[in-house]
């Protein structure tokens, strides 16, 4: 048998191997997407987004037929402070996703905005784009970091007395 057919060169087998480290394993697509999901106040941000859209996208939208029913939206007033109202909700949400740190001014800014938006522009966007950014709004502003867990070795009380020292 030649080397060729084995494979291998004979008396490679012998002896240790070398070290070769173990590949790095990066996080997959889907850990890191949750992982930055989890880091922030997405779902408020989202909601703050969708309501920006929505209340965005009404009154340049012209009509709406709903089975027989044609309703127009006129890009008067109300118009002009739908868009804006609906910028200014978009703007919101990607600040919230993007800057945390800021969630509390934001999340209240995309209450007002939403509450400002139901006599301002076609109510609310017809309750849909208000609600939304209600929701969105609330949500940010309730968000916490998650803290990380004390290490349970270093972080136990070894007496009763310590942990009333502790409380006081």
């Amino acid at each position: 048998m030649t080397a060729d057919d084995a494979g291998a060169v004979p008396g490679a087998g012998s002896g240790p191997a070398p070290a070769v480290p173990a590949p790095r394993r990066r996080p997959a697509r889907r850990e890191r997407w949750r992982a930055w999901r989890r880091s922030r106040p997405f779902w408020g941000g989202l909601l703050l987004i969708l309501s920006g859209l929505e209340l965005f996208a009404i009154p340049l939208s012209g009509d709406l037929i709903h089975g027989a029913i044609k309703l127009v939206i006129y890009i008067g007033i109300a118009g002009v402070f739908g868009v804006l109202i609906g910028a200014l909700l978009v703007a919101a949400g990607l600040v919230i996703w993007f800057n945390q740190a800021h969630k509390t001014f934001y999340g209240i800014a995309g209450i007002v905005l939403g509450i400002v938006s139901f006599p301002a522009s076609n109510l609310g966007g017809l309750f849909v784009g208000m609600l939304l950014a209600i929701i969105g709004g609330s949500i940010a502003f309730a968000w916490t970091p998650i803290q990380p867990d004390p290490d349970p070795v270093a972080g136990t009380v070894a007496s009763s007395d310590a942990g009333e020292a502790a409380l006081s």
